[in-house]
């Protein structure tokens, strides 16, 4: 029997941003490529469409004095991109997929989420599945990459601001996010997200008490409140045992089965409206078992269920 996923978005389409200039290794931009080599359009199910990457955009200037955030002009011209091609997917009644490229591309992607349920006046809800909680600012970084600011900066954090130029998104309530996964977390990080009221589940926690535990309540809150959900999908969330084509490896990630059941609650939620999957680093992989897992994970989300389990 076919097993057809409920969401609030319409038809998904997918478009690929290749850029890693957020991260401090490189190889992530080839990720859209092996996410498409590894059969994600047909894991997205009838009718998904794939709008192919999007064009390099040429930097943008003004950015030198935001210290100690690397190549911020040329990441504030891609996430411009991605926002402005975000926008049109929901636009048409679609659902974006945003296929990264490193986890400073949904300033951009989350940014369009942002003004579509300002649009719809129902709040934006935002599920950040990822082994990092990147809520560092430029003020606190250890490293300076981008991609460990991310969530920060789209939750109101002084510091990125201008990567948005004039006309910025409505900045996501923290208390309307969840970090699923965690498990390396800088010191001021981890105080800045328990002072703004971010929910962290760690990969420890969520094994102790179990993945419905963890993400029921949360999902909860959404449909009580009528929410947009946004989920941003970083493929470190893993264990590196089983997905090693990523950049940033922390031990003691997701299960492929504790992944999969967060997907399919997700699923049967029925909210979800848009979706990145990042920091797919084919060069660090090995016989491309992250990308065939990811896929498969994806699979989960959009309907066809234990594709994850066989995968790994």
């Amino acid at each position: 029997m076919e097993v057809r996923m409920m969401r609030s978005g319409g038809f998904p389409v997918m478009f690929g941003a290749a850029m890693d200039l957020g991260a401090s290794r490189r190889g992530s931009a080839a990720g859209p490529l092996a996410l498409r080599h590894a059969g994600l359009l047909r894991a997205l199910g009838a009718g998904a469409r794939d709008a192919g990457d999007l064009p390099c955009p040429a930097p943008l200037e003004g950015f030198d004095a935001i210290r100690p955030a690397h190549h911020l002009g040329e990441i504030a011209a891609w996430a411009r991109a991605v926002q402005a091609q975000a926008e049109a997917v929901l636009a048409e009644g679609g659902l974006p997929v945003l296929l990264g490229g490193d986890h400073s591309l949904p300033l951009g992607s989350v940014a369009a989420s942002a003004l579509h349920a300002a649009a719809l006046d129902r709040p934006l809800f935002v599920l950040w599945i990822d082994a990092h909680g990147d809520f560092n600012t430029p003020a606190t970084s250890p490293s300076g990459n981008v991609h460990g600011m991310t969530l920060a900066a789209l939750c109101g954090e002084p510091g990125l601001g201008p990567v948005w130029g004039d006309a910025p998104p409505p900045m996501v309530d923290p208390a309307r996010v969840q970090v699923l996964g965690a498990r390396d977390l800088d010191a001021e990080e981890a105080a800045l997200l328990a002072a703004r009221g971010v929910g962290v589940t760690t990969a420890a926690a969520l094994r102790q008490g179990g993945v419905a535990a963890a993400l029921r309540p949360f999902l909860a809150r959404v449909a009580a409140e009528d929410g947009v959900l946004h989920v941003s999908f970083d493929v470190d969330s893993l264990d590196p045992v089983l997905a090693p084509g990523v950049g940033t490896p922390v031990p003691g990630g997701l299960s492929a089965e504790e992944a999969a059941e967060a997907l399919a609650l997700l699923r049967d939620s029925g909210r979800l409206a848009a979706l990145d999957i990042v920091e797919l680093n084919p060069f660090l992989d090995r016989e491309e078992r992250s990308a065939r897992l990811t896929v498969a994970l994806m699979a989960e989300l959009f309907g066809a269920p234990h594709g994850a389990r066989r995968a790994a």
